[in-house]
């Protein structure tokens, strides 16, 4: 279905870990690429990438992300180019020079045009919890995490946001690029930083070095924003997760929960 591919002769790579898609590293004709295909899951994980193409294509344009090569949305196709470069680690985020170079990617990335759609958490979590009703074990605590989100307050600084900045989505090549764009659509900003932060157990020194270089510095007001845009990605965190371990259960998921619902409560 992608022109120009000799399907016959391409060499194709599954690429693990993903939850909502397939991804394959495919190399053909000397080229070398990323395929995505939409996972179908009965329409529970199905995400509204509304904002995804065009958002991915001004990234693109502007050196943050990968170049967008064939898409049919329609039939759940996307094709990238495959960047070659170094994938981030977490451990990549215990270097203050590395975490200034994260502020400045995130600055670049909420200076693109805003797709005037604004995520809603409050819906999207509330999706989750509707699904986790199989599990009451799970659910229980689901309906927390969707009040959480619901009572933290929205604030009218609203921007083009990734939504889902981990280390495993940051490629150090020529320049600090992002990949894995599906959940892009305008938001708080720090809700981008508050991402990498909740996601990594980023300390309060690590977190003040994050927030300074993003801000040029960090008054009280900035603080508690943050702060709260880190709660509400705990709560969206523990309800993803959560969803993950309904699909494919597994320790180190089950302790993760343990530790998210911790913090959250």
């Amino acid at each position: 279905m992608v022109p120009g591919w000799d399907h016959e002769n391409a060499d194709i790579e599954e690429l693990k870990g993903g939850l909502t898609n397939r991804v394959y590293h495919v190399r053909s004709n000397g080229q070398q690429c990323v395929l995505r295909l939409n996972a179908d899951h009965g329409g529970t994980f199905n995400l509204d990438r509304t904002c995804e193409l065009p958002i991915l294509d001004a990234a693109a344009e502007a050196g943050l992300a990968p170049r967008i090569l064939y898409s049919d949305a329609g039939a759940g196709i996307l094709v990238t180019e495959y960047l070659d470069g170094t994938v981030w680690q977490e451990a990549d985020l215990d270097s203050a020079e590395s975490i200034e170079a994260l502020a400045g990617l995130l600055r670049q990335v909420h200076e693109l045009p805003p797709c005037c759609t604004r995520v809603d958490l409050v819906e999207i979590g509330s999706k989750y919890e509707e699904y986790l009703r199989t599990r009451h074990g799970l659910h229980a605590f689901a309906s927390t995490c969707v009040r959480v989100i619901d009572e933290i307050p929205l604030h009218d600084q609203v921007v083009c946001c990734h939504n889902d900045v981990v280390a495993a989505n940051v490629i150090e090549s020529d320049s600090l690029k992002l990949i894995d764009w599906e959940y892009a659509c305008d938001n708080d900003p720090l809700f981008d930083l508050a991402s990498a932060i909740g996601f990594h157990n980023l300390d309060e020194r690590r977190q003040q070095i994050f927030l300074s270089a993003y801000a040029g510095g960090a008054d009280n007001e900035l603080r508690e924003r943050l702060n709260d845009q880190i709660r509400v990605f705990d709560a969206v965190q523990w309800l993803w997760l959560a969803t993950r371990q309904l699909v494919s259960p597994h320790r180190d998921q089950a302790k993760r929960l343990e530790e998210l619902q911790m913090r959250i409560q």
